[in-house]
Order: structure tokens, then C-alpha cells, then sequence
């Protein structure tokens, strides 16, 4: 890694919302490969598959690896299109981070390493919710609300579970149903999984 704190002016690489995939992926690439040159990063971009997700809904990107060794960035459409250039360039330094872990060390946790180089690249650990849930668990005691994007086990069988913060019993409603009921507790303090 450099020692100094480069940085790169993502709205030079900066592209609209009505760009093709095939144009979204160019310009994603030469960014990644000028971020990995400015942070001396242990990836090599034009190795890896770039590709864009139209249906993702809880992560903004992925690197899909076998063992340790990582094969494809993945870019999810949905968040470049809520969000824009700026927050999409901010995945591609996540997603880098991960790559570079992968090759020098066969990590791809958001440990002590990934949040070390996460605030050295400028960039975000996790990214915030930008699809809507089909689903949503409660707190019937303390009023904390998780969002589901599948009928999982919790959603279908909410009274097999406690909930993480104070133990309480926990219920579940699809989204219609939660958007209609004006006695359902709003709690500022989400959890995206």
C-alpha cells in the first residue's frame, strides 16, 4: 500500500443513469484498474469478470471467488440506478478492497484488515437499503424492525425466534400489510440482512 492518501475525482469517470451495461461496465473497469493503480492494490481488473445484477435487492456488489481465488466483480443495476455514479464507484473500492484481500491474504470479511484499507479508500463497509422489503419481522416488545426480502424461515415462523435486542417476541407482515397498518412501531434502528 502507498503511504500518501491518494485520491480520485469520481466525477471525472462519472456516467448517467441512461448509460448501456456494456458502456456501465467500460467505465467501471478503467476506474477500477485506476484506483487499484492510485492504491497500489494487489489486483489485476482486466483478470477478473465484470458483470452487472438485475436482480439483486440487499447488496450493491459481490465478488464471487473460488477457494481464495476471486473471479468476478458484480455490480448491482438497481443501486446504480437509485443512487448514481458517485455511490456505484464507492461499491467498485469496496468490492477492489475485497479482491486485494483475497489475493494477498484469502480474506473476504469485513474484519480489522477490509476496514483499515475501507477507510484509507474513502469508502463505505456496508450500503444502505435501496430496494424495498416483501417482508417485514417486529419486535412486538421494543419495536425493531428487520427487513426480509424472502419468505425465510424467520418470516414464515416469526414465534421460533427472539429478537436480538431485548428478547422480545417477534411478528411478521408483508410489506402491504405493514404499509397499511398506522399502529405498527417505526424504529429508526433497522437491520438490513
Amino acid at each position: 500500500m502507498t503511504s500518501g492518501t491518494p485520491t480520485l475525482e469520481t466525477d471525472f469517470y462519472a456516467v448517467d443513469r441512461d448509460v448501456s451495461v456494456p458502456e456501465f461496465l467500460a467505465v467501471a473497469k478503467v476506474y477500477a484498474r485506476d484506483v487499484v493503480d492510485a492504491y497500489d492494490l494487489a489486483v489485476t481488473v482486466s483478470a477478473l469478470e465484470w458483470e452487472v445484477s438485475k436482480r439483486a435487492k440487499r447488496r450493491a456488489g459481490a465478488v464471487k471467488y473460488y477457494g481464495e481465488h476471486p473471479e468476478t466483480v458484480s455490480l448491482t443495476w438497481e443501486y446504480f440506478q437509485e443512487h448514481g455514479w458517485g455511490a456505484t464507484a464507492d461499491v467498485i473500492r469496496h468490492e477492489l478492497i475485497h479482491v486485494h484481500l483475497l489475493n494477498e491474504a484469502g480474506d473476504a470479511s469485513h474484519g480489522d484488515a477490509f476496514r483499515e484499507l475501507a477507510t484509507e479508500l474513502q469508502t463505505s463497509v456496508t450500503c444502505e437499503r435501496f430496494a424495498d422489503p416483501n417482508w417485514w419481522v417486529v419486535c412486538e416488545s421494543c419495536g425493531s424492525e428487520m427487513a426480509r426480502y424472502r419468505k425465510s424461515k424467520l418470516v414464515k415462523n416469526p414465534g421460533e425466534y427472539r429478537c436480538g435486542g431485548c428478547g422480545g417476541a417477534l411478528t411478521s407482515m408483508n410489506a402491504e400489510s405493514r404499509a397499511s397498518d398506522s399502529r405498527t412501531p417505526r424504529n429508526h434502528n433497522t437491520s438490513r440482512e
